[in-house]
């Protein structure tokens, strides 16, 4: 489908969506300040998308001008699982983030939202052969969950990022390798905060090998026990605590994130 640009209408992206859309597009846009806030920011090149509500193959993804910090509701822009824009903008998103996200949700459709983030940490753990270790709480969240995916691929084309969904597989969470990091959810909340946390335990593994002292690792046994009662995919939605207080916190520190 071809965007329809229509100029001089004097319609605000708020009134061309659905109440539902406009409220999704306010989270999404306090989604990556949070983000920027918390984490890193790799320039304009790290995104958070989410699939439109009643629109299935349509989903909101930053513009490729913009850091996570400069990202609103109405300059999010929405594209469909085939890589096309289908909604009227000023603004477009880069094809990494198009082609990448595009190519996750079509492949599977029970993920509603996805993050790619370069931070310095899960950057230096995709660096590492070893992969995520089961080192801290955080990170026994993720144990014998991470899809892991070969630096073999152009991740800008639609045929790279074809291979990077077929990598994910049926897992939430994958380590690109020298890339960084791609954390899913059934839902923005769920990815949200699974990000966060994937955050955690690589910073703590960065810091805890920089020690230079021995690990220790944890019996499998209990790593079992752990990702299974803290692991749970479609626990997070928007009543989670975790999530309100970070919309809470976005309202205090960020208030035009609605504009």
């Amino acid at each position: 489908m071809s965007v329809q640009l229509v100029r001089g209408s004097g319609k605000s992206v708020r009134d061309q969506v659905s109440p539902e859309e406009w409220q999704l597009r306010c989270e999404l846009a306090a989604a990556h300040r949070l983000v920027a806030h918390f984490v890193f920011v790799d320039m304009t090149y790290n995104h958070i998308s989410v699939r439109v509500p009643g629109e299935p193959n349509h989903f909101l993804v930053k513009p490729e001008t913009a850091y996570m910090e400069q990202v609103t509701a109405s300059n999010l822009v929405k594209y469909d699982v085939n890589g096309n824009q289908v909604m009227a903008s000023e603004f477009k998103a880069s094809p990494a983030a198009y082609n990448v996200h595009a190519a996750v949700l079509k492949a599977r459709p029970d993920i509603i939202s996805a993050v790619h983030t370069h931070s310095p940490a899960n950057l230096a753990i995709s660096a590492q052969k070893c992969g995520l270790l089961p080192i801290t709480q955080q990170a026994m969240r993720f144990y014998k969950r991470i899809a892991y995916y070969k630096n073999e691929h152009d991740d800008i084309t639609p045929e790279g990022t074809a291979h990077m969904a077929r990598a994910l597989g049926d897992k939430w969470v994958m380590i690109l390798e020298n890339h960084g990091a791609l954390i899913c959810g059934k839902s923005l909340p769920e990815a949200y905060i699974y990000h966060h946390f994937f955050e955690l335990a690589c910073r703590a593994q960065i810091g805890a090998l920089a020690g230079g002292g021995e690990l220790i690792i944890p019996p499998e046994a209990v790593c079992e026990e752990r990702v299974a009662r803290a692991g749970r995919v479609g626990v997070y939605d928007s009543n989670s605590r975790d999530w309100t207080a970070g919309m809470a916190l976005a309202e205090k520190l960020f208030p035009d994130y609605k504009n």
